[in-house]
């Protein structure tokens, strides 16, 4: 599958894009699809990109340049807030799946997917139409692979630290004034300041400094999450980081420094997450600040504020945004055929995968001879249905069988699916097309999928594929389900 994340990131236009493409990056890395990153920005993105498959040119103005490249890709990803609609256009006529990284509503966009992860992209009333599909909410935010998972932070009794954080240039200048606020009044406190590479004032700020500041020089994300884990307080612009905050659950002073980050900081102040301090061109920023600082001191209040935003934020967005990118991919492209020898080894390394043994009622893994004289049975039974589940180019994805009993016309199921497409929500799709060959073929009048108890995945999908839960059973020592699809013709 050929995927490009097309982008735009450097000193003078801020690195937010591009360290939420980054995420998206990493999310089809776990999926064994390695993506091109194509950037509009200068030198100081390269040390982002570095060991990723990337160029850098302005391909918004290099029109034919960037056309070229996305001849023949299955899904192009844009992240921009510079090029036209024209782009756009051109673009979803060419990619089969156009996906188009949106903040708040900018355009008219053609036929794609919309992604808006922004805290208040529900309210911003998407036009519904044909050829586009919506995923908005802070559950599609895409956080960097680090704040995927994070531990709970322990919320202390005092403040006795704060992080100070301005993206990757402060562009407004504003990391000096705050610095010099909290070492005039709040001198015990220690402060942890992000310096990012673009940053034009680090003159300024080393003279704010004392004992107690510490400045960080360009941190990357583990290192930005364990400042947050150490940290009682953030005083931070309202842009990508705030979302990392709130996943982490560091209560937050927030400054909005640009027009586009204004809904996003009212929004979160309604949430109950986020003290804002106002406009970064206030008179009394500095005062307001100091005041969000006093409220802060209440330990309820610091406590009830990270447990909103880590309820708000769970670090899962990036792998949906892909999850829902590759179920689009892969349902239009999978299709089911009759099993055969030649495929003995891939159903042999699958029945080995130790996800699928975990998830079986026999955790052995199989001999490879042994596997040989049970397909061929299997193959020569009039009594079993196998089909394996392949792509347009018969690439092997999984295998799904029916062994029946003629007497009573009953069938029991058993589904396996390869890595790349499990989690995606296709197998609900699999098991009713697979229904569909069977009944092509045998007269069938209930179906029967054992589970096992914690298979809570397959428990779902047969649920959706109209399956009812009829009794639980103990199979082998393991805890079982028992679901059921009864066939009703004539209706």
């Amino acid at each position: 599958m050929k995927v490009l994340i097309i982008t735009e990131g450097g000193k003078n236009i801020g690195f937010g894009h591009l360290t939420r493409c980054i995420s998206l990056y990493r999310a089809f890395e776990e999926r064994g699809i390695l993506p091109e990153f194509i950037v509009n920005g200068d030198e100081s993105v390269e040390d982002l990109l570095k060991d990723r498959n990337c160029q850098i040119f302005n391909w918004i103005e290099e029109r034919s340049k960037i056309f070229e490249l996305i001849k023949g890709t299955d899904a192009a990803i844009v992240d921009s807030y510079l090029t036209d609609i024209s782009f756009y256009k051109n673009l979803s006529i060419i990619v089969k799946i156009p996906v188009y990284i949106d903040d708040n509503k900018r355009l008219d966009y053609p036929r794609g997917i919309i992604v808006n992860g922004s805290i208040y992209a529900e309210e911003l009333d998407y036009p519904n139409r044909d050829g586009i599909a919506y995923r908005l909410g802070t559950k599609y935010i895409p956080l960097r692979k680090e704040f995927w998972e994070v531990r709970e932070k322990k919320i202390k009794e005092k403040v006795e630290s704060v992080m100070i954080t301005f993206g990757g240039n402060d562009m407004r200048n504003i990391t000096p004034k705050i610095l010099r606020l909290l070492r005039e009044n709040y001198p015990n406190l220690k402060k942890s300041v992000i310096i990012g590479k673009a940053f034009q004032n680090i003159n300024e700020i080393e003279r704010e400094i004392d004992k107690n500041v510490n400045l960080i020089y360009y941190p990357d994300a583990e290192k930005m999450k364990e400042i947050m884990l150490e940290s009682d307080i953030a005083i931070s612009a309202s842009g990508q980081t705030l979302y990392e905050l709130a996943r982490v659950g560091v209560p937050i002073i927030g400054v909005c420094i640009a027009e586009n980050q204004l809904e996003n900081v009212k929004r979160w102040e309604r949430a109950g997450f986020l003290e804002y301090a106002g406009w970064h061109k206030e008179s009394d920023l500095i005062k307001k600040i100091e005041n969000s600082i006093r409220h802060l001191k209440d330990r309820n209040v610091r406590k009830s504020a990270s447990k909103k935003g880590r309820r708000i934020v769970d670090g899962k967005g990036s792998l949906r945004v892909v999850k829902s990118i590759l179920f689009n991919w892969f349902r239009n492209k999978l299709s089911l055929r009759k099993a055969t020898f030649e495929d003995a080894l891939d159903i042999f390394n699958l029945s080995n995968d130790d996800i699928v043994r975990k998830n079986s009622f026999s955790s052995e893994k199989t001999e490879w001879k042994h596997h040989l004289k049970w397909l061929k049975e299997k193959l020569e039974d009039k009594n079993c249905v196998f089909l394996i589940v392949v792509d347009n180019l018969n690439k092997f994805y999984g295998e799904i069988r029916f062994d029946i009993n003629p007497k009573n016309k009953e069938a029991i199921i058993n589904i396996s699916l390869e890595k790349s497409t499990r989690g995606l929500g296709l197998s609900s799709l699999i098991i009713n097309k697979s229904i569909g060959e069977l009944l092509r073929v045998k007269s069938i009048r209930l179906i029967k999928a054992y589970i096992k108890e914690e298979n809570i995945p397959s428990i779902k999908a047969f649920e959706k594929a109209n399956f009812r839960f009829l009794e639980d059973l103990t199979i082998k020592g393991s805890k079982a389900k028992l679901y059921t699809r009864e066939i009703k013709y004539g209706i």
